[in-house]
């Protein structure tokens, strides 16, 4: 496969204290390790779970025998990626379902097997503020499971969660529905992207995490070459 290099966006978020986060996941700290003044060199250390910022969920995270960050296929990682918008449908806790699929997939185009899906929801709009990760936009437990069936190999969304807010405790009784369909069919997801705005429906995409070992989720780099 081969990408143009001329046009790149990086539809990530940086790594600091005021990274978006899926409550209840602590900020991100970062201090200073050793100082030019003090040592001669520059040294920081980063405290932080493998689920803020831009970030991938991995099977492990839901289930005893699904992989790691360190053990995601490399060809998961990189290929053709196609960009569902319904950021002018749908509004703050609002699910996009099984139905909403269907009529983008008509009114768009079809979803091959093997694509790479990145979902708009608009989220971004709201990122540094309190409903960000209280009032978002997610999947349905149905519309997961058709996903699954066009044989999508990863997911992606601007919200801080795959699934919908009624898929998430207390208002779901359970584990969140949707994660548990993508991540049980070895479907990875990643979250809190960015600059989607900027995407067409079609473009190559490569999605970077740290080769974590034990590790269920990671912070990403992840680049659209457009």
């Amino acid at each position: 496969m081969t990408f143009a290099l001329q046009n790149i966006l990086d539809l990530s978020y940086i790594v600091d204290e005021n990274s978006p986060r899926e409550l209840p996941i602590d900020p991100v700290h970062i201090y200073d390790q050793a100082t030019l003044e003090k040592d001669g060199y520059f040294e920081s250390r980063v405290d932080m779970s493998g689920h803020c910022s831009t970030h991938i969920d991995t099977p492990c995270l839901m289930y005893p025998d699904g992989y790691t960050v360190a053990e995601i296929p490399q060809e998961k990682l990189y290929g053709s990626a196609i960009l569902m918008d319904f950021s002018t449908i749908k509004k703050p806790n609002d699910s996009v379902t099984a139905a909403d699929i269907h009529d983008w997939i008509t009114e768009n185009t079809d979803i091959p097997k093997d694509t790479i899906v990145f979902m708009r929801t608009g989220m971004d709009r709201y990122v540094y503020q309190d409903n960000f990760n209280r009032e978002w936009i997610g999947f349905s437990e149905d519309a997961a499971e058709l996903l699954v069936e066009k044989g999508i190999k990863v997911i992606g969304t601007d919200a801080c969660s795959i699934d919908a807010v009624a898929g998430h405790p207390p208002l779901h009784d359970g584990l969140p529905p949707a994660h548990l369909v993508f991540l049980g069919a070895g479907i990875p997801h990643v979250e809190d992207l960015c600059n989607l705005s900027q995407l067409p429906t079609h473009f190559q995409v490569v999605i970077a995490p740290l080769k974590l070992a034990r590790s269920s989720g990671a912070p990403t780099r992840v680049f659209a070459f457009l």
